[in-house]
Parts: structure tokens; C-alpha cells; sequence
């Protein structure tokens, strides 16, 4: 094979990669503005009552499986909660139960609101859409950071008091825990920043989890009610 043929399978090959790959940034693109669409429209649900926010009750009739809002102090986070009858069918379907790679922001389908750890999952897009942003809390400075869950009779606010990267296959994403106590305080000294936070009285915990180093590893946000 000649310096010339050679050069001419390597252009055609990268001509090919690049469609790929500008093929993938405008469906990125696509779903990326559609799920903002969405958000846009459903915060109209957000309503104020007396001193709380709460979810307009109204939302379950663009989707019958909406449990609640959830926004995170110190990222992008800031989208409506569903819950399905497993954990695999919002990761590709959106809000309005279509197909998209982005998936949706989702409950572990064996929690109930009032469990010991409500555990939220999201997909840890590039875009920094879903739980995209959630490692923005890696370097954040301010301490005194809030998990808010908003549902259609109260707002529950969680002070967050861990975040740390472990190895999928590790227990962290029970709703129920033998001993509750010591639980969370292995929790807390897994966090790779300190918060110095109160939560030993704590009675309930929210856990976020996305994915990380090609779905090896999970990045985790504890806080505590």
C-alpha cells in the first residue's frame, strides 16, 4: 500500500469520526434543550403555600409518577422527581416518558418518602444537565449547603455532610440501614471534604448518586434532615 492510498483511508476514517462524533453533539444538543423545555414548563407546578413551596399536585397529569422536586445548593440541579416500578426505566426515558439518552432524575424504586435514606439517581452527563454538576460540590467553599425535595404538601430541606467517590458495587443505597447511627457516621468519614455538620440526631438521610469512571465508580451526596 502506497503513502498515498494510506493517507486517503486515514482521511476517510477521520471524516467518519468526526461525523460520529457532530452527529452525537447536536443529539446532546437536542435532548439537552428539550429536557430544559420541560423543566421550564413543569416549575409552573412549583407553588408558594404560606411559608413553603410545594409541588401542585397537578403535575402527575403530565406524569403520574412524580413524587417530588429536587434542587441542590451549589449546581444545576433543579428538576422534577419520578418514581417507576424498577430502576432501569428512567435512565433512558425523559420526563414525558420518551426515549433520551439523558434519562431523568429518579427515586430508588423501593423507597417511600418516609424511609431512612431516600436515594435519588441521575446520569452524570457532560453538559452538566442531570447530576452533571454534582461534582461542582467537590470544590465548593461554602459549607452551609442545602438538598431541598419538594412534594405536594411540604418542603423538606437536607444539610449536606458528605460527598466522596467509591466503587459501585459497594453498599451505600439501602433505604434501610441494621444500625442507622453508625451508618452515617461511616458516611461521613468518607467524605472528601469536611462539613462539620451536626447530623448525629439526625432520623433520615437523602443519598444522590450518579455515575463516574465509565460507570465503575458512583460519586455520592449524603445529607441529613
Amino acid at each position: 500500500m502506497n503513502n498515498k492510498i494510506l493517507k486517503i483511508i486515514l482521511l476517510l476514517f477521520f471524516l467518519v469520526l468526526m461525523f460520529i462524533s457532530g452527529k452525537n453533539i447536536i443529539e446532546w444538543l437536542k435532548e439537552n434543550n428539550h429536557n430544559q423545555n420541560i423543566v421550564r414548563k413543569e416549575e409552573k407546578r412549583l407553588i408558594k403555600d404560606k411559608e413553603n413551596i410545594i409541588l401542585d399536585n397537578n403535575i402527575k397529569n403530565d406524569n403520574p409518577y412524580t413524587i417530588g422536586w429536587l434542587i441542590v445548593d451549589g449546581t444545576n440541579i433543579n428538576y422534577p422527581v419520578v418514581k417507576y416500578t424498577d430502576n432501569d426505566y428512567y435512565l433512558n426515558h425523559d420526563f414525558n416518558n420518551q426515549y433520551n439518552s439523558a434519562g431523568w432524575i429518579f427515586m430508588d424504586y423501593r423507597n417511600e418518602l418516609g424511609d431512612q435514606n431516600i436515594i435519588i439517581y441521575g446520569h452524570h452527563r457532560r453538559d452538566g444537565s442531570m447530576f452533571g454538576s454534582i461534582e461542582k460540590l467537590f470544590k465548593e467553599k461554602n459549607k452551609d449547603l442545602n438538598i431541598t425535595l419538594i412534594t405536594n404538601n411540604k418542603t423538606i430541606n437536607y444539610k449536606i455532610f458528605s460527598i466522596y467517590k467509591i466503587s459501585s458495587n459497594n453498599p451505600y443505597n439501602s433505604p434501610y440501614f441494621k444500625d442507622f447511627k453508625k451508618t452515617i457516621e461511616e458516611f461521613n468519614n468518607r467524605s472528601l471534604i469536611s462539613f462539620k455538620k451536626n447530623y448525629k440526631d439526625a432520623t433520615q438521610i437523602i443519598t444522590l448518586s450518579t455515575c463516574d469512571n465509565n460507570n465503575i465508580d458512583r460519586i455520592v451526596v449524603h445529607g441529613y434532615k
